[in-house]
């Protein structure tokens, strides 16, 4: 039979050694979040969107910041354009639209990466026209 004192010993030290680990993840955490606000990667607003684009959406002047690892869902809220206007004007059959990227994009259409991201640009801009 275990000697229940060396059971409730083991089970404090089991204890304590959980306990210390928790502290060190947490002033790890904290030294981790505290790099990476100064690197102002995180806006005091806590939205993604907003440290990337500042405090709006974007205007078809900012239209040829749009690269190839962007979806074509972050594109229309970047850029507050319809869900289905890409797809329409870009003729995209494709069934992963708007979740897939500009680059799945032109692996699947056999275009050049250049075209498309132009396509995509034109067409951010055409709508911006279109509306004012």
């Amino acid at each position: 039979m275990p000697n229940p004192q060396k059971t409730h010993t083991l089970m404090k030290a089991a204890l304590g050694a959980v306990i210390i680990a928790i502290i060190i993840l947490c002033v790890l955490l904290v030294q981790q979040y505290r790099y990476i606000n100064r690197l102002d990667y995180i806006s005091h607003r806590q939205s993604l969107f907003r440290s990337l684009h500042g405090s709006g959406p974007l205007t078809s002047a900012n239209a040829s910041s749009t690269q190839a690892w962007m979806t074509f869902d972050y594109i229309n809220r970047a850029f507050t354009l319809p869900s289905q206007y890409l797809q329409v004007t870009l003729s995209i059959n494709d069934s992963r639209y708007p979740r897939m990227t500009i680059a799945q994009y032109v692996k699947a259409s056999g275009r050049s990466q250049n075209e498309v991201l132009k396509a995509v640009q034109d067409a951010i801009r055409a709508y911006a026209s279109a509306k004012q």
